[in-house]
């Protein structure tokens, strides 16, 4: 297989999982605050047929997987009933549950590549190969790289998909959490201008927002990097 494509379809397997994990963190925390109707309708699942969006989780991630190593991708909105939660701001918390599980899971991930790091031989020189493979280096080598190496690609596809996610997830779009969130800060006649600004906002977002997303990232990644490095 063509070690383009065989990097585009680890990634997407990544994409799926970090996509489920942020739509189930949010069933779980609606539930937790009184709403179980996403828990009722099965959300609080890893597994990604309960949360695929045909546009979010096929489509834009197939446009977008083999034109860069980073790529965003979003499920189908976690169902919340409002007059089941207790407090009015209880669905900004619901909301910020997506964002935060995909900076935990980034975490897990970073955790397990330095343990396997100090325990796994071969582990310490690959890392370093999996991490320029993951942005697509041509001028990496695969060559005698040891069994344990799709491994280290994976939990490495981990931290970068589930920071990426993070990023994009607090993008200040009205679709997006980070969005969703805003709104609970704005006065009742700004989050009208805001709502009905939503078309306007994501043709901006074609044009700046991966700006906005890499504000984000780099130093994330360059942090996360850093301590695999280190420790």
């Amino acid at each position: 297989m063509n070690l383009e494509v065989a990097l585009a379809l680890f990634e997407f397997v990544v994409l799926l999982l970090a996509i489920s994990i942020h739509d189930s963190a949010q069933a779980w925390m609606a539930a937790r605050l009184g709403d179980p109707t996403a828990k009722m309708l099965g959300r609080i699942s890893l597994n990604p047929m309960k949360h695929y969006d045909i546009l979010g989780t096929l489509v834009w991630p197939a446009i977008l997987l083999f034109q860069s190593p980073l790529v965003l991708g979003w499920g189908k909105p976690i169902p919340i009933t409002t007059r089941n939660l207790k407090r009015y701001k209880d669905e900004m918390f619901i909301y910020l549950t997506g964002p935060i599980a995909h900076l935990l899971a980034a975490g897990v991930c970073l955790m397990v590549l330095v343990v396997m790091k100090h325990t796994v031989p071969g582990a310490a020189t690959s890392i370093g190969i999996a991490s320029r493979l993951a942005f697509r280096d041509p001028m990496v080598s695969t060559l005698d790289l040891p069994a344990i190496f799709p491994v280290l690609l994976f939990f490495y596809y981990g931290i970068l998909v589930n920071l990426l996610l993070f990023a994009f997830n607090l993008v200040p779009l009205p679709a997006l959490d980070g969005g969703k969130v805003l709104r609970y800060f704005l006065p009742y006649n700004a989050q009208k201008t805001f709502d009905n600004m939503s078309f306007y906002l994501m043709i901006g977002f074609f044009f700046l927002g991966f700006r906005i997303i890499f504000f984000i990232l780099g130093p994330l990644l360059a942090i996360f990097n850093g301590i695999l490095n280190a420790l």
